[in-house]
């Protein structure tokens, strides 16, 4: 018994070891395929690091390997490898001449742009998503020095840049929007960085061109078509001047909106009335009162004045009294006269300070309202015409009967002549409506509806 029982047991070990010598072997195989692996791993990894963000900004880990990583935005201060790959494709479409550092810095912003405006993109400067696509893509607009011009210095990181420029606006977006603005002809002011009034007034050009509404703002709409490639410069649509006229009644533009007369518009030198009639016979006395003999006023802003009045009288309010219509440029000239007259003598002003003085009050011959006879002065006889309860009524309700109040408050700075509550401006309901939905004077209407057709009601 006892032999059969060794004999077993050395069965057994005989078994294991057999087991444990197949496992020492396939240890060894893949011990040496590990050998042989190891330099290839590390060679692969010595030519492609595994790269660190350089945004300024860490990136965050995406715990799914198949979720989509957002592109980082490059832009002034960005660095790195994805930098220097940004540069080498600006270089091979020719719009970037500096060397490939991988720093992100005004040359590389400049190139950017230049390539953005070309390919139809936002020129912000900045490499986003869409701008690194189209850089990648087989489409990519190359180089041209006939269509693409330098492009200005993005604002830097450290300013946040406002979704809209307008008036009191500073800094480098600015600076940027009136260098772009004189590349297309339509500034030619100091590239200062400071939104005043000729930046306004050349984004209101550019928007006029353009076909947007010319509010003078550079909102994205308008900063998306200044940057484009096909952006309008100055010379390719021209503003057609407020003189150009219809050929029947001549205080109307021959784009149907009124005709503006200040001292940047003043009347042609032909400009005649189209159908004048004498007040004092034609109104009705019972009225209004004509202060003047022989004042005169277009036969159409008359009968809407009387309609108007007649609105008031049925309301109870009456006493109306018009100083003023029609004027010749003669008689504009001896209003002026008499003025500068007045500020020398009675506040003893030299000859240049009382005409400056007064010609924030009378308008030069040509460039006054009265010429084309469809203003008028209304007051109420011997009592200042402000705060009376005609007033009131006048400035409520005149725009239902096609007048605006032509010198507001607070719109002086647009106007160029001080507010005057008496001094009402026939222009036609759907006009009159509008600017007083939207708060416009005259000036801004105009600048706004340029290009744009009024909706038939």
């Amino acid at each position: 018994m006892a032999k059969k029982k060794r004999f077993r047991w050395t069965a057994k070990n005989i078994a294991g070891l057999a087991a444990l010598a197949a496992s020492l072997v396939l240890l060894g195989v893949l011990a040496a395929r590990t050998v042989n692996l190891a330099p290839r791993v590390l060679e692969e990894r010595r030519a492609t690091p595994t790269p660190s963000p350089v945004y300024g900004n860490t990136l965050a880990v995406t715990p799914d390997p198949a979720a989509p990583t957002s592109y980082p935005v490059l832009k002034n201060g960005s660095s790195g490898e994805v930098v220097a790959e940004v540069q080498r494709r600006l270089q091979e479409l020719g719009y970037y001449s500096a060397g490939v550092d991988g720093q992100y810095g005004a040359g590389t912003a400049e190139a950017v742009m230049a390539f953005q405006r070309a390919n139809g993109l936002l020129a912000d400067g900045r490499v986003g998503e869409e701008t690194a696509d189209a850089l990648r893509s087989g489409n990519a607009v190359p180089f041209s020095a006939a269509e693409v011009t330098a492009a200005p210095t993005p604002p830097p990181e450290a300013t946040p840049v406002p979704e809209v420029l307008k008036m009191g606006t500073s800094g480098d977006a600015v600076r940027m929007l009136q260098q772009r603005l004189q590349e297309l002809g339509y500034y030619s002011g100091e590239v200062d960085g400071q939104y005043g009034g000729g930046t306004r007034d050349a984004v209101r050009q550019f928007q006029r061109n353009s076909g947007l509404s010319a509010d003078g703002e550079a909102g994205s709409a308008t900063q998306a078509a200044l940057y484009a490639s096909d952006a309008r410069d100055a010379s390719q649509t021209p503003t057609p001047r407020p003189n150009d006229l219809t050929s029947d009644r001549p205080y109307i533009r021959a784009d149907g909106l009124p005709l503006l007369v200040n001292k940047e518009y003043p009347l042609a030198e032909d400009y005649e009335p189209w159908d004048l009639v004498e007040m004092n016979s034609y109104c009705d006395s019972a009225v209004v009162k004509i202060k003047y003999a022989d004042t005169l006023a277009e036969r159409e802003a008359v009968d809407a004045l009387m309609v108007m009045l007649r609105a008031a009288q049925a309301e109870g309010i009456g006493n109306w009294q018009i100083s003023a219509a029609y004027r010749t440029k003669a008689y504009q000239q001896r209003l002026l006269d008499n003025q500068i007259s007045t500020y020398r003598n009675e506040n003893g002003l030299s000859a240049s300070s009382a005409r400056k003085a007064a010609l924030k009050l009378v308008a030069e011959p040509g460039t006054s309202e009265h010429h084309i006879g469809t203003c008028f002065d209304i007051t109420v006889p011997g009592v200042s015409f402000k705060g009376t309860k005609q007033h009131r009524w006048l400035t409520e309700h005149c725009w239902d009967y096609g007048f605006i109040l032509r010198y507001q408050e607070g719109k002086e700075a647009i106007t160029g002549f001080t507010a005057e509550a008496w001094h009402y401006r026939w222009v036609g309901l759907e006009h009159a409506r509008r600017m007083k939905e939207e708060n416009l004077c005259l000036e801004e209407y105009i600048q706004r509806y340029e290009f744009i057709p009024l909706e038939e009601e």
